[in-house]
């Protein structure tokens, strides 16, 4: 349903589908046949017909939906995988769609190349013939994991056509797939579209549902978890962004009290940056994520700039100085929309998209 990879399993030549034992054996010496037979070609499972819907979810939250087809004309077939999706107000709000398409045979191998349609334009990207494209990686692995054992393809990234290993072992009515260094968890019967795909690594998980429809509203942003290690000593960087040094414990000596009425960490983040501002003080909102005692979390705090250098107070987590782990990804001044749209295009390019990584 999306796209990562690495380098493809099969050789251009070979069937579509094999196990990792077939894959590494090399080729073989042909046994004597016949003048007269004829060998026949190799399996290769046929993939379902049809319109598939997806609720999605980040992090727990609806935010829009997936729509997955597969329309076949004879052995000729086109696939089509679009996807729409409601942003978070502080994300700009509004939509994001973004639309691919593909000619594939009835097992879901590429006859040509894949066309992009997003909000940026459109265009082509070649792909390896014969290789799954990533938005069919586990419906044809579905199709073919019918055993224990493991089952392996060719396939290739819709946007940049690198060519990939996909590969699924079934357990009971999960299969648990790697497409490239991406783990996911499918629960799917064989010749039929997934009824649920999880990506743990990116707290993403769509649900088959024939009445999906985008939320009414902008999904939350704030609270939302983030994928990250569990020791949160080990967070090192989110989104390209290195975790924040920690201040010194005594830098918000003589501030306000940490702690400021609202609903949510924007609320009382502006709260207290008024009543800063009233005791002379400049501040700005920070927005990033950060650690809350249990999860990483998107989230919004102050910054108050004393002794010629910006210190972190956050009164959600009533704590001052604000202690990390935490990664800000953008700042802006109260009336600096300049700097506030920035921090929208930051927003939208991390979310959903990146997870906490490790490192010491």
């Amino acid at each position: 349903m999306r796209g990562p990879g690495l380098a493809a399993l099969l050789l251009a030549a070979g069937p579509l589908l094999a196990t990792p034992a077939q894959a590494s054996a090399g080729a073989a010496t042909p046994a004597p046949v016949s003048p007269t037979a004829t060998p026949a070609p190799p399996a290769r499972p046929m993939l379902p017909t049809g319109t598939a819907r997806y609720a999605m979810f980040l992090g727990g939250e609806r935010v829009g939906l997936v729509e997955l087809t597969l329309r076949c004309d004879g052995p000729a077939c086109r696939a089509s995988w679009e996807s729409r999706q409601r942003l978070p107000a502080e994300a700009g709000g509004g939509l994001r769609t973004r639309r691919v398409e593909v000619p594939v045979d009835r097992s879901g191998g590429a006859l040509g190349p894949a066309r992009l349609i997003e909000p940026s334009g459109t265009r082509e990207s070649a792909l390896p013939k014969g290789a799954v494209p990533v938005m069919l990686a586990e419906v044809a692995l579905a199709a073919a994991a019918s055993g224990p054992a493991r089952a392996c393809l060719r396939a290739a990234d819709e946007r940049t056509g690198m060519a990939l290993q996909a590969c699924a072992v079934r357990r009971g009515e999960w299969l648990e797939v790697t497409v490239g260094r991406e783990r996911e968890r499918v629960r799917a019967a064989a010749g039929a579209f997934p009824v649920e795909v999880e990506l743990p690594a990116q707290g993403v998980r769509f649900r088959l549902d024939g009445a999906a429809e985008l939320p009414a509203a902008a999904p939350r942003l704030f609270g939302v978890k983030v994928p990250g290690p569990e020791d949160a000593r080990d967070a090192a960087a989110f989104c390209g962004t290195r975790r924040d040094p920690e201040p010194r414990p005594d830098a918000a000596a003589g501030l306000p009290a940490p702690a400021a009425p609202g609903p949510t960490c924007r609320e009382q983040t502006a709260a207290w940056l008024a009543r800063a501002r009233e005791a002379g003080l400049a501040g700005r909102t920070a927005v990033g994520v950060a650690f809350d005692g249990g999860d990483h979390v998107w989230h919004a705090w102050a910054e108050v700039h004393v002794g010629g250098r910006w210190v972190p107070i956050d009164p959600a987590f009533r704590q001052a100085p604000a202690r990390g782990p935490r990664f800000t990804l953008a700042t802006w001044a109260d009336g600096d929309e300049g700097a506030r749209a920035e921090a929208g295009r930051r927003i939208l390019a991390c979310w959903g998209r990146a997870a906490v990584t490790a490192g010491r």
